[in-house]
């Protein structure tokens, strides 16, 4: 910052805070100097009040019998000495070609340069993984050059947050990548991964933000079995052909408590279950799926925001989150790739917050207990509309939902699902009226918590459930009556109905599905299961290699000519 006075200032902020460092030795580093003041404020007050907190620190150091120390501070530009007088500390600041002089150390000022405030390394690191910064807090940039080190020496001491000077030295460091990701090598094992981000806006450079690994990187698990699938997604789909992946992750909020660890997946090291492993794992079969359309169920919000998004949009995908009910912090997301698909509308809904009002009709139907516990669900639905990019007649509407789990509630996932195929329905309608010469697609994924051959796969297939259906009677007084319900669409499970798709030391089943609309679409390949046996080396899941207790289902599809 030497030799720069720095001006950032808020928009919409009536404050302003400026900054340069000054020595009055010339072998002195120089003291920084940080002010915060208000843009209204008087430029020969704000003028003088720079002079002043200098000549104090200066006066500070000088010996008793030396005289005073006097500062000069002006601020000149391509007209000469700019006078303070009638001019506000914005109208100084923000001039044009504008230089500070105090005494004879001269200043360009620049206002609100790009900035990195703050920048960690996502880890664990493991060799084979990529690696990439996270919870990046950046200021007045447009873009970032970031370029990834490793240290030399493997027992090299390291301060992550505040790096000393001798700890860059270059003697103790190799240049290995530029880019947002960088992968380790096996050769990085036992080494430290370093950081420099360096933010640009247009021509103008901001100061380089460092960041050093708290750890060092590792040997990655044995994902054999995640390899054998990803096989079958060499890379990215050609259009006709598009690759759906819909995925119940294991919200961290569900997973980190002793209650997790010991009731519910006892087999898992507690490395395993820690999210930022899971989440290395999880964003390596993102990226080696190459999905084209992607939903996610148990989205920790923390984890939407500070690894999926920030990472996916490197990665070429937009996404949006949608919170489920209740206090908990999780819910719903859908990503997409920018160059397959865009945007058109996107909503969601939380069925209790709408129970009494888009759907009361089908409360009418129900007893006073039945009510009640619907009403306490925290069930929502994500609904998004996406254009192709390679044939803009061609439209899809996709639903991700995440139904109710308890296992005497296959009537209250009859009602759910109803409830987001009448929200998928009434979005498609909509879509369908502002755009009357295209093809409108449905799409619906989730985890649907049940098991073929229950009420809910019957009916997304079929599209209809009598009002004799044994699903309605699935919890003793709780029982539906008189209520038959349908849908308009031709839907059937892309996947099949594979023998697991979440598999845990106390259940083993199908529950997750991608219903496709089969008047639109043909199932072009499905990403083949793992084995049980691959499924059962470690008991159960999650473990070392599996990072949830559900298993990603993968599809082609491909449009109807």
């Amino acid at each position: 910052m030497k030799n720069r006075a720095i001006v950032k200032q808020e928009e919409g902020s009536d404050r302003f805070t400026f900054s340069f460092v000054f020595s009055g030795n010339p072998e002195s580093p120089g003291r920084q100097f940080n002010m915060n003041r208000a843009l209204d404020e008087a430029a020969d007050q704000f003028i003088g009040r720079i002079q002043s907190n200098v000549e104090k620190i200066l006066n500070k150091k000088k010996k008793k019998k030396e005289a005073e120390v006097k500062v000069d501070v002006k601020f000149v530009n391509d007209n000469g000495t700019i006078s303070g007088d009638n001019i506000t500390a914005e109208d100084l600041v923000k001039s044009k070609n504008l230089k500070m002089l105090v005494n004879e150390t001269e200043y360009e000022l620049v206002v609100n340069p790009p900035l990195v405030e703050d920048a960690k390394i996502a880890e664990p690191l493991m060799a084979g993984y990529p690696a990439n910064p996270v919870k990046m807090e950046q200021k007045f940039t447009t873009d970032s050059k970031y370029d990834w080190y490793i240290s030399l020496d493997p027992v090299t001491v390291c301060t992550p947050k505040k790096p000393r000077v001798e700890d860059l030295s270059p003697t103790k460091w190799k240049h290995k990548a530029e880019g947002f990701f960088y992968t380790p090598e096996n050769s990085d094992i036992g080494a430290h991964l370093r950081l420099d981000v360096t933010p640009f806006a247009g021509d103008t450079k901001g100061d380089t933000f460092t960041v050093i690994s708290s750890s060092e990187v590792e040997a990655g698990p044995d994902i054999s079995a995640t390899k054998a699938r990803q096989a079958w997604t060499p890379g990215i789909t050609e259009f006709p052909v598009f690759r759906v992946m819909s995925y119940n992750i294991l919200a961290d909020l569900y997973a980190d408590s002793d209650f997790s660890r010991t009731n519910l997946f006892p087999q898992c090291p507690r490395f395993a279950m820690d999210y930022n492993y899971r989440v290395r794992l999880i964003l390596n079969e993102v990226a080696n799926f190459y999905p084209d359309i992607l939903c996610f169920q148990e989205n920790d919000r923390k984890v939407f925001k500070h690894d999926f998004k920030p990472v996916l949009e490197k990665a070429g995908f937009n996404g949006e989150f949608n919170k489920k009910g209740g206090q908990v912090d999780e819910g719903l997301s859908i990503f997409y790739r920018t160059t397959k698909f865009k945007i058109i509308e996107s909503k969601g809904f939380v069925f209790h917050e709408v129970l009494e009002t888009r759907y009361k009709h089908l409360m009418q139907k129900l007893n006073k207990d039945l009510k009640e516990r619907l009403l306490a669900r925290t069930t929502a639905v994500q609904l998004m509309a996406l254009q192709s990019t390679q044939d803009e007649k061609q439209i899809i509407i996709v639903g991700n939902t995440h139904l109710f789990f308890k296992p005497d509630a296959d009537h209250i996932r009859l009602l759910q699902t109803d409830m987001c195929l009448t929200e998928l329905r009434l979005f498609r309608d909509e879509i369908m009226k502002a755009n009357p010469d295209k093809t409108v697609a449905i799409l619906f994924c989730g985890d649907f918590n049940s098991t073929p051959p229950f009420g809910v796969l019957q009916y997304c297939r079929e599209g209809r459930i009598s009002e004799g259906h044994p699903d309605w009677s699935s919890c003793p007084g709780e029982e539906v009556t008189g209520l038959s319900i349908s849908h308009p669409f031709s839907l059937d499970s892309a996947a099949g109905t594979p023998q697991y798709t979440n598999y845990t030391v106390g259940f083993k089943d199908c529950l997750d599905y991608i219903f496709y609309d089969t008047i639109n679409f043909d199932v072009e390949q499905v990403v083949p299961f793992p084995t049980e046996d691959e499924l059962a080396l470690n008991t159960a899941l999650p473990n070392a290699s599996f990072p949830s207790d559900h298993i990603s289902v993968v599809v082609d599809l491909k449009w109807k000519q």
